[in-house]
């Protein structure tokens, strides 16, 4: 038995600094490293090959591993990350997507030591992400405690299956101390919305986020507000067919594409509706920081959005896969913008008072902790 900080190696495959990211960039950055000595293992390609996710980490001086990718569940990659625990002397192998947790349990059959792995939600735009979604689900029975985002996820997995021992809850936060300081204390501005309003969708330009209901949306209001403007933020292989889609709908002049936003607090601001279209999701991290900064929200009641704002009270929900939901949510904002300012003062007292991610750090601590138990 020693004192030594417990050592967690994180899995990560994707390279982006997306939402499931920054929550490792944040845990690695505000982790009490008395108690959790935590390092970040990424897959990346070429050596000289650029990695978002490492150049992150590197900047901001925190401990993280490339190892050498290759195709598929590659043995040599399962030996790198065996070999690196063994040089870390890791306790904890957590990981947080499909791949990952494949490489999880096949490396932590070679070198006994607690797993955990991360649910942020399931994408099944097609048969081979059926196939995926069924496969992590079955896979998370092998493993020692399982995180879920957000509630509505968790309630995904039955829990014949997964028993509520090896389950923990913990919704993603924000760092309250220091998100969008400029931005969350300025008054928003009062603008003339009778015409029309600047709309932002922010997220991956990918099927399940239902950008093309959102579109058919804003074509239905163009006539009644002239004005009308809606912003893409975000890249993903439907740029194109949304592109296009804004085209044949005649609104393509209303409709900016801007690709990748690393500051996003000014982003916000600037915008007078963030709209989440989703057909999916674990807990977004654009409705807590749009919430946070006192931005109105129309959005989808999917996966943990209403466990971080309620209907009518701090945001407009509305069912999924619905062009008439989004139209009737959007044109309740314009019709009544001061309804909406105040369910902003509400969504920003919510968050404020139960998503800090100070707050779930110190939860994901004892989770180490009681993972491990006094014995490293």
């Amino acid at each position: 038995m020693t004192n030594r900080p417990i050592r967690v190696l994180h899995l990560r495959d994707s390279p982006w600094v997306d939402g499931p990211a920054r929550t490792i960039l944040e845990t690695a950055a505000h982790i009490d490293r008395r108690r959790v000595e935590y390092h970040v293992g990424v897959l990346a390609g070429d050596a000289g090959g650029k990695h978002e996710l490492a150049d992150a980490l590197r900047k901001r001086g925190l401990p993280v591993h490339p190892l050498q990718d290759r195709p598929g569940i590659d043995k040599a990659v399962i030996a790198d990350i065996v070999n690196l625990m063994e040089q870390l002397q890791i306790d904890v192998l957590h990981s947080s997507e499909f791949r990952s947790n494949v490489l999880s349990f096949l490396a932590g059959r070679r070198r006994h030591v607690k797993r955990a792995t991360t649910v942020h939600g399931w994408i099944a735009n097609d048969g081979k992400g059926r196939v995926y979604r069924l496969a992590d689900k079955a896979l998370l029975r092998s493993f020692d405690r399982v995180v879920f985002v957000s509630h509505k996820t968790r309630s995904l997995v039955p829990g014949w299956w997964l028993p509520a021992a090896r389950v923990e809850v913990l919704h993603n936060g924000l760092m309250l101390d220091s998100y969008g300081a400029d931005v969350v204390n300025a008054a928003r501005p009062v603008r003339e919305l009778s015409r029309g309003a600047s709309l932002i969708n922010i997220g991956r330009l990918s099927p399940e986020k239902g950008q093309d209901l959102l579109l058919r949306a804003v074509a239905a209001l163009s006539r009644e507000f002239p004005a009308l403007e809606l912003t893409f933020a975000g890249i993903g292989p439907l740029e194109p067919a949304l592109r296009a889609l804004a085209q044949s709908l005649g609104i393509a002049e209303r409709v900016h594409f801007i690709g990748f936003v690393a500051d996003m607090p000014p982003l916000y601001a600037r915008h007078d509706l963030v709209v989440q279209s989703s057909l999916t999701e674990g807990l977004p991290n654009v409705i807590l920081e749009a919430a946070y900064l006192r931005v109105p929200i129309v959005a989808t009641a999917v996966g943990g959005t209403a466990e971080v704002v309620e209907h009518g009270s701090s945001a407009w929900l509305m069912p999924p896969g619905s062009v008439d939901a989004l139209v009737e949510g959007i044109r309740r904002f314009l019709r009544a913008p001061a309804e909406f300012a105040a369910m902003g003062e509400r969504a920003h007292a919510r968050v404020r008072d139960q998503f800090s991610f100070d707050a779930r750090t110190r939860k994901l601590e004892r989770l180490y902790e009681d993972l491990v138990g006094g014995s490293r």
